[in-house]
């Protein structure tokens, strides 16, 4: 039987407060594969300039810190869903950066607040993920970018996924709810309104999208 949206956020807010203990230490087991898109991140960020910059699904802070390190003065918001992960990551007292405990669905700022937003290895948590582009388009600054990198494959392995790794994840207690196809990407960010830019398969079963208002 399926879950419903509520019973997904909770087992990944149980998922990720046992995960913030070990998350910035190197030895986070499947965790530490996220850090391999904070490179394409940076690179595709710095394409063009940007002040404000929100990380959605920010975990403890890692993407932020790595942008803080290069540009201490740029403006930075990591928004996440586990209360646990937003304490660890205000603990970095970074400056110019705020913390915020929310839902990525819908995200609590104002209009036309950012001129990009950045979301790493989260998406796939998102049981509404037609409401998180729509949320993205009215927090985006007109012409400001969506940059996202999560998992896609072919249209069969993307099935395989879904039948076989995601039931097994939730059994292990993870708040995955699915991974989307190439096709599937395009139609939801064409409903949100943003325009697409990029819209790769990468190795590693990677999707690197970037989106523009």
């Amino acid at each position: 039987m399926a879950m419903t949206p509520e019973e997904y956020k909770a087992m990944s807010i149980k998922e990720f407060t046992e995960a913030a203990k070990v998350y910035d230490s190197g030895h986070s087991g499947i965790y530490e594969m996220c850090k391999d898109d904070y490179p394409p991140i940076l690179e595709e960020l710095e394409k063009e300039s940007f002040t404000d910059v929100l990380d959605c699904g920010c975990g403890t802070g890692p993407m932020i810190e790595l942008l803080h390190k290069k540009y201490p003065e740029k403006h930075y918001t990591g928004l996440d869903l586990t209360p646990e992960m937003i304490r660890m990551a205000k603990a970095k007292n970074l400056s110019h950066t705020e913390f915020v405990v929310g839902d990525c669905e819908h995200l609590p700022f104002a209009e036309e607040s950012f001129d990009a937003v950045i979301c790493s290895n989260s998406f796939h948590h998102y049981p509404n993920p037609q409401d998180f582009f729509n949320s993205v388009y009215r927090v985006l600054r007109k012409g400001g970018r969506l940059i996202l990198r999560d998992y896609t494959s072919s249209d069969t392995m993307v099935w395989l996924m879904n039948h076989i790794e995601m039931p097994l994840a939730h059994l292990c207690g993870h708040g995955d709810v699915k991974i989307y196809t190439k096709t599937e990407y395009d139609t939801m960010i064409r409903k949100s309104g943003l325009t697409l830019i990029t819209l790769e398969a990468q190795k590693k079963m990677r999707l690197h999208l970037v989106a523009r208002k």
